[in-house]
């Protein structure tokens, strides 16, 4: 049995893909002096991460700026969301516990109470899980299906944590996918390991391990971080390891399964985790970095959303002219890995608006 899962999907398309970020940019180097001391220019010239969009905490949230995403969207290229059967939002950092996020985005988008709504809770791959459930889902409705993308992860990561403080950026984004006969096929491979979930966790706020009084003290860790219980707790060694060793695996056997190559995409769409990694597995899988498109230096590592934020801002132009042939890849938390073949575009990209804070 193969060690990834294989699904495809036909007769579905991306009619449009936009993207939100926050005003307020982070300059890492001043940020991370005090942390880092000297070592700082040579943590942000592996991580790639130079400045970082950040949203005011309790004020602008995930779905604020998927909202703003997706009216960029309809406002720019004039859609109309009432030929929209569906939204699927993919957020780890909901409004609330309950209700979810996708309902809630209904209401405000002003979509008719036909809508179907729900939530996928993922991290990193969450963009990928995204795009295959609403493609299922176009396709059984033979409606358009709004796709939100969202987190502000930028308030779970403690600035006294080396592992994580000047990682994470917060960001929203808007893809439409929507039923197409004769559209080409989407190919997509995952794999999950939840044996090594505490690779990448948040150990409180759940209901395995409920906030308390103390969940908000910072506490000095046997790794050295000093955080919160309801902060970021990331073993990037363990995340590494994954991501070299499975990555490249699961896009040679999507490539193998499409019967396509390297030479034949225009495109490969990586999660933008740190750019010592993104390189590394360009590197692994021969794809020149011409074809590799990056954000990490200016918008932070944004989870599920830095494949969409990506494509919309460095792509735009292309997506809005040409049809290319897309490779993409999220991974991290979960541990877990889901990857794509499809083609996207000419379609409406108005690329990226900010969200004034």
């Amino acid at each position: 049995m193969s060690e990834f899962a294989l699904a495809k999907v036909n007769n579905v398309r991306i009619s449009g893909i936009s993207a939100a970020v926050p005003s307020h940019a982070v300059d890492n180097a001043a940020f991370g002096d005090e942390l880092y001391g000297e070592e700082i220019e040579g943590v942000i010239k592996t991580t790639g991460v130079r400045e970082r969009r950040v949203s005011p905490e309790g004020k602008v949230t995930s779905l604020d700026l998927c909202i703003k995403a997706a009216e960029y969207l309809r406002n720019t290229v004039n859609l109309d969301f009432n030929a929209v059967g569906g939204i699927v939002c993919v957020t780890s950092s909901p409004d609330f516990l309950m209700p979810n996020n996708a309902t809630t985005a209904q209401h405000r988008l002003g979509l008719p109470c036909s809508t179907a709504a729900f939530d996928i809770n993922l991290a990193c791959s969450g963009y990928i899980y995204g795009l295959w459930s609403a493609a299922m889902m176009a396709n059984s409705m033979q409606r358009s299906v709004l796709l939100l993308d969202g987190e502000t992860n930028s308030h779970f990561a403690s600035p006294q944590d080396r592992a994580t403080a000047i990682l994470f950026g917060d960001a929203g984004t808007a893809t439409i996918i929507e039923p197409c006969d004769g559209a080409p096929e989407w190919t997509f491979a995952f794999e999950t390991d939840g044996s090594q979930r505490d690779a990448l966790i948040i150990p409180e706020g759940g209901y395995r391990n409920r906030i308390n009084e103390r969940s908000a003290e910072y506490k000095i860790y046997s790794d050295g971080g000093i955080r919160r219980g309801i902060d970021m707790k990331m073993d990037g060694m363990e995340v590494f390891n994954f991501v070299v060793r499975s990555v490249p695996k699961c896009l040679e056997y999507l490539m193998d399964k499409v019967s396509l190559t390297p030479d034949d995409y225009d495109v490969l769409a990586l999660h933008q985790a740190n750019l010592f990694m993104v390189r590394q597995v360009a590197k692994k899988m021969k794809f020149p970095m011409e074809k590799v498109p990056t954000t990490i230096q200016k918008y932070g590592n944004s989870s599920s959303a830095t494949i969409p934020v990506t494509l919309a801002s460095e792509l735009h132009e292309l997506i809005s002219s040409k049809r290319l042939k897309v490779l993409a890849s999220g991974f991290g938390a979960g541990l877990s890995l889901a990857s794509v073949s499809m083609e996207l575009g000419p379609c409406h990209c108005p690329g990226v608006v900010e969200y004034e804070c």
